[in-house]
Order: structure tokens, then C-alpha cells, then sequence
């Protein structure tokens, strides 16, 4: 099995639970973490890649069938809508047949809003910002502030490093941050006579096109440059291919990084 699912955060703000992207495994990360999941009824994609909203039907289906939610509305750039328009082209049937056995109406009438650049809403007791990052498509990191508490915390999306990302985490609490290249560590890979193996992943450059990663992704020196620059207190350095030197990479963002630096992994919990 893989080391890790595709990329999904789950916030607890000012008493909301709201989750970012919907990767591969989240369901199952949601279970495994006991998350309610019927609490969660609003939802932000970052950008619409496979790894980050593989997901969602099942957590359309599954948070409404298992876990009673009453409503949800997606986020996200272009592209949004569609994905919501698909669950209701491809699962219409089902739908129905299921709409008579829970006794909620959870899954009619999903909204969705688009995100665009300058997005910003005051939500009840917390605020969302979103600026546009540089990755392969239309992109956006988010910013989640609670007004009480002042706390906040900033998810970079997939990006390359540029300068409006540090000026937009400037002072956050936590910046959850895309480190996705990163040397390979021979010892992370199983044999593959006893457990499935990523051949791409664990021949390292030889069997990735580094310069396609590098143009839409940053590795751990550009995280903790970012960091650095931001004035953080955490960073969290994310979307970590398989097969990775995670020590490494705590090192390099270190070197450039005043603050803690936390190698994130499936399941992790944090608090400012």
C-alpha cells in the first residue's frame, strides 16, 4: 500500500469543521482520525488534480449515508461546479434509491462558489482568504483566521515559490506548506517481492522529470525560505511523494527556518 493518501486538511475553526481538498484515502483518513464527518459541511479545493479531489464522491456519499450531514458547499476554482454537476450526472439513480433510506436530504442541492482571485469571505467567528499560487493549473492557497483567538493558518496548495505566498502567510500561526521534491531514501522502499512498490517514486530522478516537479512545486529550502520570510511560528512541509528522505528534509528547511518544523504524515493533529 502506499505510505500516504492524497492531500486533504480538516480545520476546527471557531467552532466550524471544514475541510481543504478531498484527496485520495480521505474518507478513511477521516475515519481513522474519528472526524465527524457530517460536521463538515463546508469544503475548499485548492486546484482540481486528482490528488487533491479524487475523493469527493465518496465523501459526498459517505458523510451524508453514514454521518447525517444536512448540507455542503464546495469552494474552488473553475472546474468546481462541473465536479459537483458530475456526482449528480453519474450517480443519479443511486441518489434516488438511497434519498429514500437515510433520513436526511444531505446530498440534493450541493452549492458551490468560485474562487477567483482577491476571494474573501467573514464567515461566522472566522474569515477565509485566497490568493492565487503557481502550479500546473489554476491554483489558490487559502488563509483561515478565528476572530476570538487571533489564531491562524495558511495552506500553500500546490505551488512553486514565489514571493506573494510569504507576504500572504506573513505572521500565521501555522504554514502548511507543498514540499514535494526530496531525495529519495533507499531504506523507505520494501521489497517488492513483499509489498507493492512505486517503481517511478523509488528510482528518485531517474524515473520523474524533476524539471516538471520543480517548475510547480517546492522542495524543503524553499519551504523553509518561504517560512522564513513569513514570519511563521510552525511550518509544516506537505504532499510528500513516497520513498522520501523526510529527515533530510527537515534539515534543509531548518537551515533556512527560525521556527519548528513538523514533517507532516497521514493523521496528523496540530493546535497554534
Amino acid at each position: 500500500m502506499p505510505e500516504r493518501g492524497g492531500t486533504s486538511l480538516v480545520i476546527d475553526v471557531a467552532g466550524d469543521t471544514v475541510m481543504v481538498d478531498c484527496g485520495p484515502k480521505t474518507v478513511y483518513g477521516l475515519m481513522d482520525a474519528d472526524v465527524d464527518m457530517g460536521e463538515i459541511e463546508t469544503l475548499f479545493f485548492t486546484h482540481h488534480h486528482m490528488d487533491h479531489n479524487a475523493s469527493f464522491f465518496h465523501f459526498a456519499f459517505t458523510s451524508w449515508t453514514e454521518a447525517g450531514r444536512g448540507s455542503l458547499t464546495v469552494y474552488g476554482p473553475d472546474g468546481t461546479d462541473r465536479l459537483v454537476d458530475a456526482l449528480y450526472d453519474v450517480y443519479a439513480e443511486d441518489i434516488e434509491y438511497r434519498k429514500d433510506i437515510y433520513p436526511t436530504d444531505g446530498i440534493s442541492g450541493i452549492e458551490t462558489e468560485l474562487v477567483t482571485d482577491g476571494f474573501s469571505r467573514q464567515m461566522d467567528g472566522w474569515k477565509i482568504d485566497a490568493v492565487p499560487v503557481e502550479h500546473s493549473v489554476e491554483t489558490y492557497a487559502y488563509r483561515f483566521e478565528e476572530h476570538e483567538t487571533g489564531s491562524s493558518i495558511v495552506f500553500s496548495g500546490d505551488t512553486r515559490k514565489i514571493p506573494s505566498l510569504a507576504e500572504f502567510a506573513d505572521g500565521a500561526d501555522i504554514l502548511v506548506q507543498d514540499c514535494n521534491t526530496a531525495p529519495v531514501d533507499e531504506d523507505r522502499v520494501p521489497n517488492a517481492d513483499e509489498q507493492f512498490v512505486w517503481p517511478q517514486h523509488a528510482a528518485g530522478e531517474e524515473g520523474l522529470d524533476r524539471s516538471t516537479l520543480t517548475a510547480n512545486h517546492c522542495d524543503a529550502t524553499d519551504a523553509g525560505e518561504i517560512a522564513q520570510d513569513a514570519g511563521v511560528q510552525t511550518l509544516v512541509l506537505t504532499h510528500i511523494m513516497p520513498y522520501r528522505d523526510l529527515d533530510a528534509m527537515q534539515r534543509d528547511a531548518e537551515s533556512v527556518f527560525d521556527g519548528d518544523v513538523v514533517v507532516a504524515e497521514d493523521g496528523l493533529t496540530l493546535a497554534p
